[in-house]
């Protein structure tokens, strides 16, 4: 059924209404967030320098201010104009998705209720760093075992601009580089995104270097640390703060994914990076939806339907769907998450164990005979 052209149509016809269906919702401290930014930029200011509540790249000041123009500088327009434009990345996503992946993997992902709402109503870009990072790895490809070419280049620069919108992907380049055959290579792929990234916040150095020093590269979210309390035994969370084991997962899965292409090293990337995150906040749920789409299970289901449930509860930043329910799941989710990637990487050594015992069961029942 997904090879009909039109059904697609409808999927993506579908998709992208509700993502705007979500934005008449109304709105959370995020987009707020956004109209001070896109302010700021209206009168020439410096972002980094004028308000606390901006700890990125330059890149999506930079498209706010664009779509601010776009929109006549009114607040409200704006607000629709960021969901559709997120609606786009979400549909440039789906169309990576099924390049890469297969149409099933696009449909997943363009319908999930968790990509929606925080499309939406969070107006959340996380979607344009991962589309970014999807386009480099497509463009990087999988020859590590030769030299970097233009080709090698232009993805790490790709990969740069997803580092500059939203730095999701800043120890990436680490997984790259794990796999990259040469020292001078794996070099190449460690300097040139955290270079670029680096450099993208000279224009506003002179007049916000302590905001940005402080508010960038020293953010700290709210520390939840779900899976480090739940997982982790007493003894090594007296050792280990829940930051250092957290940078500890995504080193020890840059060499446990070694193997794998750059693609599946990517989507496994994003599960990771949120299964042990220190921090744990709505927008970030929806940051694993194209590894969930990709590798589908019934573990991937559960994340998806606990962590579209909790949006909708979460009574100081969801759209309060069902305004009697009230209360924060995200813990849940994460639970959920971190069982569905034990599934992904585990699920040949389960499904070995129980064929060994049924094979022991039957020869059993053979000797009883």
């Amino acid at each position: 059924m997904l090879q009909n052209r039109w059904v697609l149509v409808v999927i993506v016809i579908v998709g992208l209404g509700a993502r705007l269906a979500a934005a008449t919702l109304g709105h959370n401290y995020d987009m707020n967030s956004w109209f001070m930014v896109a302010d700021i930029m209206r009168h020439g200011g410096n972002v980094y320098a004028e308000t606390l509540r901006y700890n990125y790249g330059p890149v999506w000041f930079l498209v706010l201010h664009g779509l601010d123009v776009l929109g006549g500088h009114r607040d409200e327009v704006l607000r629709y104009l960021i969901a559709g434009f997120l609606s786009l990345v979400d549909l440039g996503i789906f169309v990576a998705l099924c390049r890469l992946a297969g149409r099933l993997a696009g449909v997943l992902f363009f319908l999930n209720p968790v990509s929606i709402l925080i499309t939406g109503f969070h107006g959340q870009f996380d979607n344009l760093a991962i589309l970014l990072g999807l386009w480099s790895v497509e463009v990087f490809g999988d020859e590590f075992n030769k030299p970097i070419n233009q080709r090698k280049f232009l993805g790490l620069l790709l990969l740069a601009l997803s580092l500059m919108t939203k730095h999701l992907l800043f120890l990436f380049p680490v997984w790259l580089a794990i796999k990259q055959k040469g020292l001078w290579q794996k070099t190449v792929i460690l300097v040139v995104p955290a270079a670029c990234f680096l450099l993208s916040f000279a224009p506003w150095w002179t007049g916000g270097r302590a905001e940005i020093i402080s508010n960038v590269f020293g953010y700290h979210s709210s520390q939840t640390s779900y899976s480090y309390k739940f997982f982790l035994p007493q003894c090594i969370q007296f050792c280990l703060d829940s930051g250092t084991v957290w940078y500890g997962w995504l080193i020890l899965f840059a060499f446990i994914c070694r193997q794998k292409n750059s693609f599946e090293s990517l989507l496994i990337y994003t599960g990771v990076l949120v299964a042990f995150s220190p921090s744990t906040t709505n927008q970030y749920l929806a940051i694993p939806v194209a590894l969930a789409a990709v590798f589908p299970s019934v573990p991937f289901l559960v994340y998806t339907a606990v962590s579209a449930f909790h949006i909708c509860a979460d009574v100081r930043n969801g759209p309060r769907i069902w305004p009697g329910l009230q209360g924060r799941y995200d813990d849940l989710a994460i639970y959920a998450l971190c069982l569905a990637l034990m599934w992904l990487f585990l699920r040949p050594q389960f499904f070995r164990a129980f064929q060994w015992i049924r094979q022991e069961i039957q020869v059993q029942l053979d000797l009883l005979k």
